[in-house]
């Protein structure tokens, strides 16, 4: 039987929908709303079809109506919207757009691509929850450090040696610390006794320090006019609460990342890999997933975490460059992984001084070294085993003699 072809284009309120036979001839067009009657409506114009020769091409993987077209277990191809950009162009010489149009060239774009287009699979509801849980906390993370930013640079107009004081400035014993003495004056009056006992109440991990905070205290520094510490200490400790408040929820995301991870039957594959800790392992789980086809070769798991780089190539033109279009969290946790496997890697350490020596820069060089740990991931990953580092290292030993074997 000939599958049909069916093109959504989706928007917050509405969905377009358009129907193609097997040779791009249309067979209905409709427009459904977002709400349960729209999604019931979709399903009573597609109960005449088999499912199994109905497919469906959306540009987002996610959303209500998306979880609607899984659950309901049709057959779904997300496709990036910049995919059908150019797409776009070659059948509307005009630059004409609408949202019926775009439903149609939906259903085409899959119709002609199919054979090379991977149909949706989702993932399992650990991995799922997972992706969600780590993608949240990282944001909550990003707004940690916008509000740190203002922090420090208020800190800098009128307090800079709070900003000396402890080794992080959203640490629980620095915001107390800066919200109770909040002004230079304030910090001033303390005597040592008062600084230990301070310190010993709110459980201060490293009290050697104490006298070395003292006097960082007692310094003479640049005074600010009254009316503008007045001013700015009303800003930090209107702050503080804040980075405390998302303090206290980034510690209920990482228990319950953690619960969720530990039930993972793929946590020991990644969490073998040096360096990695119980951020990184959490979220490169998210990122791969749980089907091993959907990357049959290393690569196209390297595109879509942009390491790889995009390189063109026409005549004697050759041109290397930076990969913009990929997964942006899946590039972010690579890059810490990169990072964090430098001391604790050998073979890392050394290929990230050999891309130093080359001339690259650190971001390049970690770059550089992400690529290299994908493609080790990937093994692992697609067969299942864990990471062992003196393995890896006997490898390379092993591929060194062999290729001076073959030079001699």
């Amino acid at each position: 039987m000939n599958s049909i072809f069916i093109g959504i284009d989706w928007a917050d309120q509405k969905h377009d929908i358009c129907i193609t036979d097997h040779n791009g001839k249309t067979i209905k067009e409709f427009q459904i709303t977002h709400n349960v009657e729209g999604f019931t409506k979709f399903d009573h114009q597609l109960n005449i079809y088999d499912k199994n020769n109905t497919l469906i091409c959306i540009e987002t993987n996610s959303g209500l109506f998306f979880d609607h077209l899984i659950h309901f277990e049709y057959r779904v191809y997300s496709v990036n919207p910049g995919a059908l950009v150019d797409y776009r162009k070659s059948h509307s010489l005009s630059g004409s757009k609408n949202d019926k149009l775009d439903a149609k060239l939906l259903s085409n774009y899959l119709r002609e691509n199919v054979l090379r287009l991977k149909e949706y699979q989702r993932n399992s509801e650990h991995t799922r929850i997972l992706k969600l849980l780590t993608e949240d906390r990282q944001r909550l993370l990003k707004e940690r450090i916008r509000l740190e930013n203002q922090l420090i640079n208020t800190l800098k107009l009128f307090y800079p040696v709070a900003l000396k004081l402890f080794c992080n400035l959203t640490g629980e014993i620095s915001l107390k610390f800066i919200s109770k003495y909040s002004t230079p004056q304030k910090a001033n009056k303390l005597t040592l006794d008062k600084l230990k006992t301070f310190l010993k109440q709110n459980g201060y991990s490293n009290p050697k320090r104490t006298d070395d905070i003292f006097y960082l205290l007692k310094e003479k520094q640049p005074s600010a006019p009254t009316v503008f510490i007045q001013a700015k200490e009303h800003f930090i400790k209107s702050i503080i609460p804040l980075i405390k408040i998302i303090n206290t929820q980034i510690k209920i995301y990482d228990k319950e990342i953690k619960k969720h991870h530990e039930q993972h039957p793929d946590l020991n594959i990644f969490n073998t890999l040096p360096g990695v800790g119980k951020v990184i392992g959490p979220k490169l789980l998210a990122c791969f997933g749980d089907h091993r086809n959907q990357f049959p070769h290393f690569n196209n798991i390297q595109c879509l975490a942009g390491t790889a780089p995009v390189t063109k190539r026409s005549g004697k033109y050759c041109h290397v460059y930076f990969r913009f279009a990929c997964n942006k969290f899946f590039r972010n946790t690579m890059r810490d992984l990169a990072f964090c496997s430098l001391s604790n890697s050998i073979w890392a350490r050394a290929y990230y001084d050999k891309q130093k020596c080359k001339g690259h820069t650190h971001s390049e060089a970690l770059r550089s070294l992400a690529n290299k740990w994908l493609k080790i991931i990937h093994c692992l990953w697609t067969k299942k085993l864990t990471y062992n580092e003196d393995y890896h290292l006997a490898q390379i030993t092993r591929r060194k003699l062999e290729a001076a074997v073959m030079i001699n």
